[in-house]
């Protein structure tokens, strides 16, 4: 098990992964696309319908698991959900 050091401001830097600024960005727009959600303004059924995913890949985002979703791709959801507010 690899020790992490409790200083380290990205949980992926501390763990050692190559790609940990990619892993930071994607965590980062998905936390966005939680808080969003947590607003209310649309509820997961329908988040998923707009985003083209089912409710279940929409919750395995949310739970972590987006390691094969590009940055871009999460960016586009989070605008994608952004537009709705307009």
């Amino acid at each position: 098990m690899s020790e992490v050091n409790g200083s380290d401001s990205c949980v992926y830097e501390a763990l050692g992964y190559p790609d940990a600024g990619e892993m930071r960005a994607k965590s980062e727009y998905v936390m966005k696309i939680g808080i969003f959600l947590e607003t209310g303004r649309l509820s997961k059924t329908e988040a998923a319908q707009k985003l083209g995913l089912s409710q279940e890949e929409l919750n395995e985002m949310l739970r972590g698991k987006f390691r094969d979703l590009t940055v871009a791709k999460i960016s586009e959801y989070l605008n994608l959900l952004q537009d709705e507010r307009s």
